[in-house]
């Protein structure tokens, strides 16, 4: 096997440090990268003055490196302020240049993959050029209708599709940005566009002409795509490497181009972003998206309509008669499944369905015709040589067939192996740009991902670097083995687990308070009033600067009320819900004595550095709700295969989400703060303690008064302080992930 990172020969006037280093597989190369005075430590300001050693952080990446030297996959729990993603990308840059090779970066949340394009990766670009004579290139991976199709605009706009003087408006706006746009990607656009007129103008594959279209040399996705292919480190999110390895992975490459290492970061996530792209759904509103494609009521056009073939007219009546027996024929469909299931739709919520059949598959005939028109219409296109026209009716006629496909499994339960439900989600009528009327979702997803994971995945690609900060249980890694089917006597490649702590002193730094006095969450009408005053009082004793974590909106809505009740007007209540998570995390970080009460996508993924965050509340133990579908048929599935799903499953992935939210509260050196777990069951119940000890060695108290006495050890008059020393830490890969506040939408 060829060494890992080949001898870099560097211009004969450099006379420095980085002169003499010599890359190999053994070698310490690694080791002057990351030692104090190293190449990282001497591209800081100050000549790497605020440079700190983090031995955890070189362990990790000497794992790295001897994982793909060994051809190895590689399991890394890797404490916050490790600088994790310094520690993979630095082995993996050297190795992809040296071999000439391409890997795939998959993060979770849009904020890693914004730490990792925006700051990580362009400053290791810049320090390996100018440092050591090597140039690296990256790139950013985004799913195909993120662009804007060159095509698909100029058709928009030479129509006359949109009815109303806002779509209008818009299309015009997205034409002059495409006219000087480099990307032509929507998260560039100065506006948020509505998903009715972006879905007739972004880049669609089933859609795409491919070398065939005028427009090619233009086409933004295909430009990303040529970016894509010349680089050695990419960069995507979890649902755009499953989608990748849905569509047949590295063979096909047809998501992605096909890479050779993969880093998994966040990888606590993996197995429930699996699911849902192994599983298949649908949508009320994707129905009538699809259908309104085919046909716009408000301007009343087809896509056959002007379209100059030898019977347009003829098809374009059948086409508006079926479409509108379409539109019918769904609100028939979704209005029996409500009627079926008594569906509260005001509330999110979700209902298992335990047999096949429920109601009559009503979407099936309409979608049929529809299938036929368009198949019809393809003819005529082909002999008019139309291969713009043929190519769109074939990709829609595949989507109607694609979508009686998957009803016809939904309604009939035909997979064993699958658990099928319906969830709904109540659309508030003063958002713009989504539909008023609620979001009912016929689903279906695989009760197990192990074995699907195995084949795809890790037995296609090696080495796979999974890494999270939250991996193990128990100090095991056991449970995400067999979630995720890295079972050693069923992998075929040999599977190592790396387990590092924070450099952060959790001992002096954080308290731990534990209400162990307040009633037992089972019993629901004592513990929900109970634990809302003791939130309070808790946050009476650290004037605010605190998250609060609740297990569901409704606990969110109602201890949101409690806290504006009993707390001082100058301690600004935040709630989730009330506005963009961006724009609320923005305007908590800029009020300190601010308190964010939130739920599941708070409890990770968010980054908040410094005093505005001095204090988590843990409201209760972040059990999964035990009747949601896919959590019920797990639990069966262990339970009939001879196992305890409690202490097997349940339990275990409590825990991953219960260290999830310790881990939102320190977050630098300098950090100090108090984690308030409110759920007496961490010290009356047995498995309380697996949820204690996961956390690192801290001072525990049921005391409230030391916990007022801990919060006055450290004032708001320290938070700049504080603050400037946290932003000089993150210079050597400390993690720190922040969400770009959201764009704006355009006016009425």
């Amino acid at each position: 096997m060829p060494p890992l990172i080949k001898a870099i020969r560097l211009p004969q006037n450099q006379n420095n440090l980085e002169n003499s280093l010599s890359f190999d597989a053994g070698g310490d190369a690694l080791g002057r990268i990351f030692a104090p005075g190293g190449l990282l430590a001497r591209a800081l300001p100050n000549d790497g003055r605020n440079f700190e050693e983090r031995p955890e952080q070189l362990e990790m990446a000497r794992a790295v490196a001897d994982a793909v030297k060994d051809r190895a996959h590689l399991l890394v729990e890797a404490g916050t302020g490790t600088g994790k993603s310094y520690a993979y990308l630095v082995p993996f840059i050297l190795w992809a240049v040296s071999q000439n090779k391409k890997v795939l970066i998959a993060t979770h949340t849009k904020a890693l993959q914004q730490q990792l394009m925006e700051r990580d990766l362009p400053f290791l670009h810049e320090l390996f050029l100018r440092r050591m004579g090597m140039d690296f290139r990256y790139a950013l991976c985004l799913g195909t209708g993120n662009y804007i199709c060159p095509r698909r605009l100029a058709k928009s706009e030479a129509t006359g599709l949109f009815a109303t003087r806002n779509e209008v408006d818009e299309l015009h706006e997205i034409n002059a940005f495409a006219r000087t746009s480099k990307t032509g990607r929507n998260l560039d656009l100065p506006f948020e566009p509505s998903p009715q007129l972006w879905a007739q103008v972004n880049r669609e594959s089933d859609l795409c002409l491919g070398r065939a279209c005028p427009l090619f040399e233009r086409s933004f996705y295909f430009i990303a795509r040529r970016v894509q292919e010349k680089a050695h480190i990419l960069v995507a999110n979890h649902h755009l490497l499953f989608a990748h390895l849905a569509a047949g992975g590295n063979e096909a490459g047809a998501v992605l181009p096909p890479f050779d290492a993969l880093v998994l970061d966040e990888a606590h996530q993996a197995e429930d972003v699996a699911s849902a792209y192994l599983g298949m759904e649908v949508v009320n509103l994707g129905v009538a998206r699809l259908i309104e494609l085919l046909h716009n009521r408000r301007s009343g056009r087809t896509i056959i309509s002007g379209s100059s073939l030898p019977n347009t007219d003829e098809l374009d009546k059948k086409l508006v008669a079926v479409a509108n027996e379409a539109r019918e024929a769904t609100e028939r469909f979704f209005g029996n499944l409500q009627v079926a299931l008594n569906l509260d739709v005001s509330r999110t919520q979700t209902i298992r369905l335990l047999h096949p059949n429920i109601i009559e598959n009503s979407l099936d005939e309409p979608l049929g015709r529809l299938e036929n028109i368009l198949r019809e219409a393809k003819k005529g296109a082909e002999k008019s040589r139309n291969e713009e026209l043929s190519k769109e009716f074939d990709g829609f006629t595949a989507r109607c067939a694609q979508m009686r496909a998957t009803i016809t499994e939904l309604v009939g339960q035909t997979r064993s192996d699958y658990v099928y439900w319906v969830a709904v989600q109540p659309r508030p009528a003063d958002l713009r740009h989504v539909a008023r009327v609620p979001r009912l979702a016929l689903c279906g997803a695989p009760i197990d991902i192990a074995e699907t994971m195995q084949k795809t995945l890790f037995d296609s690609i090696c080495p796979v670097v999974m890494t999270s900060a939250t991996m193990t249980t128990g100090d095991s890694f056991e449970f995400l083995r067999n979630r995720l089917g890295l079972v050693p006597e069923k992998c075929s490649t040999e599977v190592r687990t790396l387990t590092l702590g924070s450099p952060f002193d959790y001992k002096t730094n954080a308290l731990i308070y534990v209400a162990r006095d307040l009633p037992d969450p089972y019993h629901t009408a004592a513990f929900e009033p109970a634990v809302m005053k003791r939130a309070g009082e808790v946050l009476q004793r650290t004037g605010g600067r605190a998250f609060v974590l609740c297990t569901s909106f409704r606990m969110v809505d109602s201890t949101a009320a409690v806290l504006r009740q009993m707390l001082p007007k100058k301690i600004k209540i935040f709630k989730q819900g009330e506005a963009a998570r961006g724009k609320l995390l923005q305007d908590f970080r800029r009020d300190i004595t601010s308190v964010l009460v939130g739920t599941t996508s708070f409890w990770q993924g968010v980054d908040v550095p410094g005093e505005s965050l001095s204090c988590v509340v843990i409201m209760k133990l972040p059990f999964a709700v035990p009747d949601e579908p896919l959590i019920q048929a797990r639990v069966e599935a262990l339970r009939k295969q001879g196992h305890d799903p409690f202490n097997e499953y349940q339990v275990p992935q409590a825990v991953m989400m219960f260290r999830q939210g310790f881990g939102r509260l320190i977050r630098s050196r300098s950090d100090r703060g108090i984690v308030a777990l409110l759920d007496p069951r961490v010290v009356t119940k047995r498995y309380g303690a697996t949820f204690l000890e996961s956390l690192p060695e801290c001072e525990i108290t049921d005391d409230l008064d030391l916990v007022a006495e801990f919060a006055h050890s450290f004032s708001a008059s320290d938070a700049t302080a504080n603050n400037d020393k946290a932003a000089a830490e993150t210079g050597n890969g400390a993690e720190e992930e922040q969400e770009r506040p959201k764009r704006r939408k355009r006016a009425e």
